[in-house]
């Protein structure tokens, strides 16, 4: 049976995705190796994550200015063939000042994929399969993060920290012909008489409060993710396994909600599915902070109890409200993604330094959770009334 014009759009969009986040979760397990194989220090050899991040966060005002003036299509094959380019330098990269170069190039070239994929969905899929097309995106996501780092342990018995930037070169040229294939010249719509500039964008409280919500949302789920494995360690006592599990509850629980979140939209619609969905964020994250209080360490059953929770939780609103959010003219589509992406790894950034003076002691589960809590509320505080479209 052949594929629907959604599916057809929506699986390469995915695997684009896919593939420029394994840029960053495949190459993780490599770093200790990277370290051994130069002879550099830990710091130098973090500074590859850290590059790699800056691109990413910097690159997404870029790409949404290239969306409009390049198109979907050309800015893939740009993003794309970048990354392959870049992945190449690395695994050749001769020192490690070459390799940071080439790894902030290549975060800026993975960030195509982040402003791109999700203006494509919003413009060309009709209204009740935009919910589903950003969910199945948000799928890859949240599959990349916990399989990357497994799959980029096993490259290491087989290779040395090289052969992950090859396989990355590798996978990208792959997506290429059939990301190409499918992706727009032009964003369907498209009207350049629009104030398309970013303070156009800015100017719209509806995308503000939208933008503003899920980024503290997504910034609570970063928080914590970021905060925990200094918890299990320093809390609870736990290992390294513990967070890897804690990695397979969320990802299931993430996919069983997305799996239903564009259905959940239509029937309930997408003011209420929002609400739903940040109602039992709350719920659980008070929940949790009240046994924190109590009892001072939750046991590890129902942390990820609450994870499981959160992150299915996450999956019902996060779709409808990101896909709200860009819900723009297509002109301003690429610069209100640029912006919320944005908006939502600085959320991250901030959340989890805040609470990282915490993170060293026994009784740390509680302000983390506190953390959370604050921005879940202010998160839920904007879209309780549901912001219409004007």
């Amino acid at each position: 049976m052949p594929f629907s014009p959604s599916i057809r759009t929506i699986l390469p969009l995915a695997f684009v995705t896919g593939v420029s986040m394994a840029a960053m979760d495949l190459y993780l397990p490599a770093v200790p190796a990277l370290q051994a194989g130069m002879g550099i220090s830990v710091p130098l050899a973090q500074a590859t994550v850290a590059v790699y991040l800056a691109g990413l966060a910097a690159a997404q005002l870029l790409w949404g200015e290239l969306l409009n003036r390049l198109g979907p299509r050309r800015c893939l094959e740009v993003g794309l063939a970048l990354l392959v380019l870049t992945s190449l330098g690395c695994a050749l990269a001769p020192n490690i000042e070459t390799l940071l170069v080439l790894r902030l190039l290549q975060g800026v070239a993975a960030a195509a994929a982040t402003v791109v994929a999700p203006s494509v969905v919003r413009a060309t899929l009709g209204q009740a399969d935009v919910v589903r097309g950003i969910a199945a995106i948000s799928m890859i996501e949240s599959i990349v993060p916990a399989a990357g780092p497994v799959i980029g342990a096993l490259l290491l018995r087989v290779t040395d920290w090289r052969g992950t930037f090859w396989v990355l070169a590798a996978l990208a040229l792959l997506v290429l012909p059939w990301v190409v294939k499918i992706a727009p010249r032009r964003l369907p719509g498209l009207d350049m008489d629009h104030d398309v500039g970013y303070l156009g964008v800015l100017r719209n409280r509806r995308f503000l409060r939208l933008a503003a919500s899920h980024a503290l949302c997504i910034g609570a789920l970063l928080t914590f993710l970021a905060s925990a494995p200094q918890l299990l360690q320093h809390t609870l006592g736990l290992g390294s396994s513990a967070f890897a599990m804690l990695q397979v509850v969320g990802v299931s629980a993430f996919m069983l909600g997305a799996s239903q979140s564009g259905r959940w939209a239509a029937r309930l619609g997408h003011a209420r599915v929002v609400r739903l969905g940040s109602g039992l964020q709350l719920g659980a994250c008070a929940l949790a902070l009240g046994g924190a209080l109590v009892w001072g360490q939750l046991p590890f059953v129902a942390l990820a109890a609450w994870w499981f929770c959160f992150c299915g939780a996450l999956a019902i609103r996060g779709p409808a409200t990101f896909g709200d959010a860009i819900d723009l003219p297509p002109a301003q589509m690429g610069r209100a993604t640029a912006l919320l992406i944005l908006a939502l790894l600085a959320a991250g950034a901030i959340g989890t330094q805040l609470v990282a003076p915490f993170m060293g002691h026994a009784d740390s589960t509680a302000p983390l959770f506190a953390s959370v809590g604050v921005q879940l509320l202010l998160s839920a505080a904007l879209v309780w009334r549901y912001p219409v479209k004007g």
